[in-house]
């Protein structure tokens, strides 16, 4: 499971998803990952024709794939995290409950919870606390509710604890099987299949929230400390106990394992567990073993997987979770970019034995302002549906994260987005696209505000960054804080020089065109003898800029996609993530210096 996941804020739509702080630029750079849910990162190849080497190397890779079958009734499913093992959102209200009495802070992880209860309510009073959440957390009515909601299985993640009881020094509250036997019993009550999810393995398989412990500073938790040995016996225990209920269809031997651990010792970790899982019974006729692969590229690690095992193991799946609401990557992306993003997923599942092991509804940042007059409800219909008919191909199903959650939570609460009709309908059918050129899904998904979609001199604009936030200057200060597309953020592209005309006298920006940008507050962008830049009262000589435009393009569009170069530098500007400001230090032209041009809307004027 993700860690506490945020709603959006309603009056900014900022959807700070997760435990991610106030600002994306406080989380640090791409390499620091609150939660590693970015679970894929795949380039997105255009869908023109495949040329001869193309198809050599697709053929080589397919030669690489593992061999497989698809369930005859793959899961359709959602997960019960927070039950037991807990988590800040999924278990709510308890986190909520039980604050750190230093800060008033919510713990991020159980380990930090039973901490906290053992230190306000001693031993005792913090095992009646576990207790009492055990048992009202989930009960058989959501069994029955989830079965009327028309899905077909659970996803029960656990902590090792509640298996073999807590290592020593662990502050966790354990065994628990009783509350497995009961889930079981309760799933076979309704025709329920369940998937045994071994959630946090002793010693953690990463140093984050979701296995039970977040660790920080980074770098305080190593792969070494996962007992891999330990975690193969509360697999023995699970399967030994559970091998004659029919209602188990699947074990998971871990979840988002970090990619920090070496490819070749997670793959024998997972060959061992494969072979317990079958010694204890649980023969591939019936259960499917479960292989996360996560932040890892799916082919290498198939690849890897082939290479090691071939084809000596049956129905096993790897495990992927699609999030797109993580990270840098999709906080940038459009809402057309995340509806062809959930395509490229079904594209993957294709390929593959796979489930997708958790998704949600929650969107990066850019989604918002990329989204045109839909309605909040739009958009979480459309990307449900969307992601509903991919998730199809998986050839072992799917489970959302989560069934409990805040209750004005739609994005992560299943019982909410069901009741919302966020995952019933046809999907969008999608125009084609060559990859080439601006997708004629933008167009639809955030049409111009105005009937001419060039932009032309003087008229109102916001300069949107890569990872989904509109560059703002108050003052002589010039930052990118904030997913809003509002006046206050408004540019003007002066020209610095003379320029050709279009239709009826105004001017158009064209590429190679030197500008001066005038923002809202009539001050001038200019490049600082430190290469940040600031906003000078009147134009200044280091305040021009060259306009390079993407895709081969003559003239700046709505969602125009534009490199500014400094005239004066020859760098091109650049946002960063981690440190506020906008910068002119590098001659490239990345994706991260890449700057989205969209008119203001009249209302926003």
């Amino acid at each position: 499971g993700a860690p506490a996941r945020a709603a959006p804020d309603s009056a900014r739509r900022t959807l700070l998803c997760t435990s991610a702080v106030a600002r994306v630029s406080s989380g640090g750079s791409l390499e620091h990952r609150f939660k590693q849910g970015t679970d894929r990162v795949r380039q997105e190849a255009p869908m023109g024709p495949m040329s001869p080497e193309d198809g050599v190397a697709r053929r080589k890779q397919a030669a690489a794939r593992p061999s497989f079958t698809r369930l005859a009734d793959p899961w359709h499913g959602v997960s019960l995290g927070g039950w037991l093992l807990l988590e800040p959102g999924p278990s709510d209200p308890l986190f909520e409950r039980h604050p750190n009495p230093e800060d008033e802070e919510e713990a991020r992880c159980e380990w930090d919870l039973m901490q906290i209860l053992r230190g306000t309510l001693g031993d005792k009073g913090a095992h009646e606390v576990i207790q009492e959440h055990r048992e009202s957390h989930v009960t058989k009515e959501d069994f029955r509710r989830i079965r009327a909601c028309g899905l077909n299985a659970v996803r029960l993640p656990l902590g090792y604890w509640v298996v073999l009881g807590p290592n020593p020094g662990d502050p966790y509250v354990g065994p628990g099987l009783e509350f497995i036997d009961r889930a079981l019993d309760w799933a076979e009550e309704f025709g329920l299949q369940v998937v045994l999810d071994l959630h946090g393995c002793p010693g953690g398989e990463s140093g984050e929230a979701p296995c039970g412990r977040r660790q920080r500073p980074h770098g305080t938790w190593r792969w070494q400390n996962w007992d891999m040995d330990q975690s193969i016996r509360a697999l023995q225990v699970l399967c030994q106990r559970y091998s004659s209920r029919q209602c188990v269809t699947g074990v998971a031997v871990c979840n988002e394992p970090s990619n920090e651990t070496p490819l070749t010792r997670l793959c024998t970790y997972y060959g061992r567990a494969i072979e317990t899982i079958r010694q204890c019974g649980m023969q591939a006729d019936r259960v499917a073993a479960i292989l996360p692969v996560f932040q890892r590229p799916e082919d290498k690690f198939a690849r890897k997987w082939k290479a090691m095992f071939g084809d000596m193991h049956k129905n096993f799946c790897f495990d992927v979770h699609c999030y797109h609401c993580f990270e840098n990557e999709f906080n940038g992306k459009t809402f057309a970019q995340q509806l062809r993003h959930v395509d490229s997923n079904r594209k993957m599942l294709q390929d593959y034995p796979m489930v997708v092991g958790e998704w949600s509804l929650s969107l990066g940042q850019a989604t918002w302002a990329t989204c045109g007059k839909m309605t909040d409800a739009d958009v979480y219909e459309v990307f449900g549906r969307a992601q509903m008919a991919a998730f199809r191909e998986a050839s072992h199903g799917h489970f959302f994260w989560n069934w409990t959650e805040r209750p004005d939570s739609i994005e992560w609460n299943f019982q909410l987005a069901y009741a919302k009709g966020c995952f019933s309908g046809p999907p969008l059918q999608m125009p084609a696209w060559s990859g080439q050129g601006e997708d004629p899904l933008e167009k639809y998904c955030n049409p111009a505000p105005y009937q001419d979609s060039r932009i032309f001199y003087g008229e109102k604009v916001c300069l949107r960054v890569f990872y989904g936030r509109y560059v703002d200057v108050w003052g002589p200060y010039v930052n990118a804080q904030w997913p809003d597309k509002g006046a206050w953020q408004s540019f003007a592209f002066c020209p610095a020089t003379g320029g050709r005309s279009s239709t009826g006298g105004r001017r158009e920006i064209r590429h190679g065109d030197i500008v001066y940008l005038r923002a809202n507050n009539g001050r001038y962008l200019s490049v600082g003898p430190d290469r940040v830049v600031e906003a000078s009262k009147a134009a200044q000589p280091s305040g021009r800029f060259i306009v390079h435009l993407s895709n081969g393009a003559g003239a700046l569009q709505h969602r125009g996609v534009v490199y500014l170069q400094s005239k004066s530098t020859k760098t091109m500007l650049d946002a960063d993530d981690a440190q506020d400001g906008i910068f002119a230090r590098y001659c490239d032209f990345g994706d991260w210096q890449q700057f989205a041009v969209e008119k203001v809307p009249q209302q926003v004027c």
